[in-house]
Order: structure tokens, then sequence, then C-alpha cells
């Protein structure tokens, strides 16, 4: 009897793993380099990160580009399983399960055009900034913490949230033609945009809040084995250098160093 209930308990441990490797898991977010960008040869830190796991955990991974407000809203209507590059906030707002593990980092960082005829102090001030009808350009559905959100709901005419799936690059295009008095988002992702297209108008100001950790974000129908087995797969594929080889081409340091 033991011997079956042993045998028993393997037949399902085998089809459980079966089931994780056979499963396409859909996965979507929008464009923001270095995390996922739009490029065949260097298609973004996650997205090496996911294909690299994948072929370790012998899984089948399909990874769209989407806007990370709507990938949001599709993952908590099991519609994509994955949305990467997202915040605790996301987590609880849109009733998803998370990695255990961070899969990237954020911070608030602001950038303005060098050609501005204001001090850039007055970024210290971002409620007074706002109120003296100067502009801010944030991206819609990402999350910037209370402070900034709060400002969103007081100051919604002063502050331009970008859409579509490339809306980092149309908020420095914006920034570029002075269409937004100051940009927000992460200097990791704007300084790869800034070197890889050779910008050299705009310049670092500030920045305001610590490090944010990022997970992936997992719909509701997502088996626990699939994350655990995920989460498995940063640890050794970190343990292996293909992590460290994968960031340093997109020359970012590892997060895990920054918790």
């Amino acid at each position: 009897m033991l011997t079956k209930k042993i045998y028993n308990l393997l037949f399902l441990l085998l089809i459980s793993n079966s089931n994780i490797r056979a499963e396409t898991l859909h996965i979507a977010s929008d464009i923001w380099c270095p995390y996922i960008c739009d490029n065949k040869e260097a298609p973004g830190i996650l997205v090496e990160v996911l294909n690299e796991i994948a072929k370790a955990k012998e899984m089948t991974v399909n990874i769209e580009i989407i806007s990370l407000s709507r990938s949001l809203i599709m993952a908590s209507r099991s519609e994509i399983d994955i949305v990467l590059a997202v915040t605790e906030s996301h987590i609880t707002d849109h009733k998803l399960q998370r990695s255990n593990q961070y899969f990237g980092g954020w911070q608030n960082d602001f950038y303005i055009n060098k050609k501005v005829d204001w001090s850039p102090n007055q970024l210290n001030d971002l409620d007074a900034f706002l109120n003296s009808g100067k502009t801010l350009g944030i991206i819609k559905g990402y999350d910037y913490g209370p402070y900034i959100n709060s400002l969103k709901l007081k100051y919604s005419d002063n502050i331009f949230q970008a859409t579509g799936d490339s809306p980092l690059t149309k908020n420095i295009e914006m920034l570029q033609k002075g269409r937004i008095s100051a940009l927000l988002d992460s200097r990791y992702n704007i300084q790869y945009e800034v070197n890889k297209n050779n910008i050299v108008d705009l310049i670092y100001v500030r920045s305001e809040g610590g490090f944010v950790p990022l997970f992936l974000g997992y719909s509701p129908t997502v088996l626990p084995e699939v994350i655990n087995s995920i989460d498995d797969g940063l640890t050794l594929i970190r343990h292996k250098g293909i992590l460290n080889t994968i960031l340093e081409k997109y020359g970012v340091s590892d997060w895990q160093n920054k918790i």
C-alpha cells in the first residue's frame, strides 16, 4: 500500500511538471527599455531573462507588447498569464499574484530639457511647481507612490500621462520639444534611451523616494508551481552567471545589490 501511495505521488508530480512544461505562458508589457525593448538583437533584460528561465525549465513563453494599463486588466481577467515589471501596489490593486523574487527595480527620477529658462530647483517643491502652471510627464498606469499619485488627482490638467506601446519614448520626445516642463521616470530607463539615441539636451535633476522593487504579476489562475518554478529559474540563471551576462549587455547592475 505504501509503495502504491509513493507511486501515485510520483505520478502526480510528473503530471504537474509536464503541465508546467507543456503550457504556453502568455506575457505582456509595454516597451520600457532596458527591461522590455522593441529590438530583436536586444529585446530587453526581462525578455532575455524569461527566455533563459523558460529554456532552463523547459517552458514555452509568448511575450507581447501591450500597454501596461491594459496588460494589468487582461491579467486580472486571466486573459494573459504574466505582466512584467509591476509594483506591489499594482499587484494589490488588480488582485494579482506576484513573484516571490524581484525582477528589477524602480526609482522616481526627474529630468528636464537643459534649455529651460527656469531654475531646476523648482522641482524640489512639486506642488508649487505644478501650481505655477508647469507640466510633468508620466506614464499612465505606472505606480509612482502615494505623493505623486495625490498630485495626479490635484493637478490632472498639468500632468500628462503617456499611453501606447512606447510611452517613455513619447514623453522624452515631448520634453525635447518643450511640450512638457519635466519628465518623471526611472533613471535607468531614461539614461538607456538617452545613451542609445545620443540625446544631449536632457539633464537629470533629482530623485524622489527610494528603490522600489518590481515583480512579475501573475493572473489569479496561474498555478503556484509555475510561480515557484520561474522564481527558481531566476536563482538558477543568477547562480550560473547568465543573468550577469544579460545585465552587462544593457549596462545595468543586478537589482539584488540594491535591496
